[in-house]
C-alpha cells in the first residue's frame, strides 16, 4: 500500500500548503483567517474529490436556463476583474488547486477511492497550512530572542 502513494504530488501539496501557512503568520492574522482558510481548504478538497461526471453535472445544472447562465456570466466576469486586480494573489491561489489537483489525479490513479482522496487531500493540507504557521512563529521567535 505505501508504495502506492504518490509521495511527489503529496509532497509539493504539501509544500505549497507550508508556504500558505507562513504567509498567513507572517500577516499575523487574527485567528478566524486561519479559520477561514481551513474551511476553505476543506471546500477545495470536497470539490476536488468527487467525480468529474458530478462536477460535469453541477456546471450544467448552472447553466440549464437563462437565468442562471446570466448570473453565471456576472459572476465570471466580476472574478476576472478580481483577478486581474489581484494577480500576485491569483498566482499563488492557482498554484495551491494545480498542487490538490495533482495529488487528486496521482491519488485517483493509485486506485484511492473518493473519500481516502478527500481524507488524504485534506490532512495533508491542513497539516502544511499549520506547519508553515508554526515553522514561521518558531522562526520569528528565535530571531527576535
Amino acid at each position: 500500500m505505501i508504495q502506492k502513494i504518490p509521495w511527489l504530488a503529496l509532497s509539493l501539496l504539501l509544500a505549497t500548503n507550508i508556504t500558505l501557512g507562513g504567509f498567513l503568520s507572517a500577516l499575523h492574522e487574527h485567528w478566524s483567517a486561519w479559520a477561514v482558510v481551513s474551511l476553505c481548504i476543506l471546500l477545495l478538497g470536497a470539490v476536488l474529490s468527487c467525480s468529474w461526471a458530478t462536477m460535469r453535472d453541477s456546471f450544467a445544472y448552472l447553466l440549464a436556463s437563462d437565468f442562471k447562465a446570466f448570473l453565471v456570466a456576472v459572476l465570471v466576469a466580476f472574478l476576472g476583474v478580481v483577478i486581474v486586480f489581484w494577480l500576485h494573489t491569483f498566482a499563488h491561489l492557482l498554484v495551491i488547486i494545480c498542487a490538490f489537483l495533482l495529488a487528486k489525479i496521482d491519488l485517483q490513479a493509485a486506485n484511492f477511492s473518493d473519500r481516502q482522496i478527500f481524507r488524504t487531500i485534506c490532512f495533508i493540507s491542513l497539516l502544511g497550512l499549520f506547519l508553515g504557521g508554526l515553522i514561521n512563529y518558531l522562526i520569528s521567535t528565535l530571531i527576535l530572542e
